[in-house]
């Protein structure tokens, strides 16, 4: 992990609690390559992947983060991989030449947290986006060459925004065609203001069940867009929504089926014990 920019320049969405209280700034070149001599020292060539952090290291001028890309690729030539997190807004306003540039230099893939391709949604968790900037932004990622992960986040529309939240997301998505589509489930932590919206009565969180349904009815959407849907966080209920749409479609679909299909007493002992960490038998 390379600290190319600390902490985020947005700092203003609902369901986060990083970086609170802390100021964003990118960081020098010589800082960045500073650290990479002492990691090369310490590691030697047996680096594989190198994330760039933290919220949006792709606010540094496309000419410093080309040099910090090229001191890595020298430093660190057998790496397979070199990723980072870039927001929608930055994306969307990057000009293509630069992010092609990027690519040439050496950053192989970007990680996008969509949340929600839900307007009002969006609104409401103070993203700081729209379904169109993100759609922009998601297809010049795609058109400089990079590998895309959008994060879609079950559940973060409420009660309220469900039906559109899924909807409008796999729309935002089939127009995006990213390489992955990762799940990170909603969780109202305290503190947050997502937090005082549902202690308003602004946003009603959704039951397990419910967000089964709302990830059934996201998957549906999609279609047949050729994506990677990845379940590798442990927010999640059903790790086990991960596949090649649109190949293994019916069978995410039926593990999602399968759970709210069951009678309800062994839909409850089937989320107790997933979130206690129990075989389910």
């Amino acid at each position: 992990m390379v600290r190319v920019s600390r902490n985020c320049p947005w700092n203003k969405c609902a369901f986060c609690s990083v970086y609170k209280g802390e100021r964003f700034s990118l960081r020098a070149v010589d800082e960045v390559v500073a650290d990479l001599d002492a990691m090369l020292e310490y590691y030697g060539d047996r680096v594989r992947t190198i994330f760039l952090q933290d919220a949006n290291p792709l606010l540094t001028k496309p000419d410093d983060l080309v040099a910090i890309l090229d001191a890595l690729r020298e430093r660190f030539p057998n790496a397979k991989r070199i990723t980072a997190y870039a927001r929608s807004h930055t994306l969307a306003r990057r000009d293509p030449e630069d992010l092609r540039r990027l690519r040439e230099a050496g950053l192989d893939r970007v990680h996008v947290g969509m949340e929600s391709g839900c307007d009002a949604v969006l609104t409401m968790v103070r993203k700081g986006t729209t379904q169109a900037e993100q759609i922009e932004a998601g297809r010049r990622a795609i058109a400089a060459g990079f590998e895309l992960s959008e994060y879609w986040m079950p559940g973060l529309g409420g009660q309220e925004h469900t039906a559109t939240h899924a909807a409008a997301s796999a729309d935002a998505v089939r127009a995006i065609s990213p390489t992955f589509v990762r799940l990170r489930t909603t969780a109202v932590l305290q503190g947050t203001p997502l937090a005082a919206l549902r202690d308003t009565g602004a946003f009603t969180p959704m039951g397990e069940l419910e967000v089964v349904d709302e990830i059934r009815r996201f998957l549906e959407g999609l279609g047949d867009l050729q994506v990677r849907i990845e379940s590798d966080h442990m927010l999640n209920l059903l790790m086990e929504i991960e596949g090649d749409l649109p190949r293994d479609r019916d069978r995410l679909l039926r593990i999602c089926d399968d759970v709210l299909a069951a009678p309800e007493h062994v839909q409850r002992a089937f989320v107790q014990a997933r979130r206690t960490g129990r075989r389910f038998l």
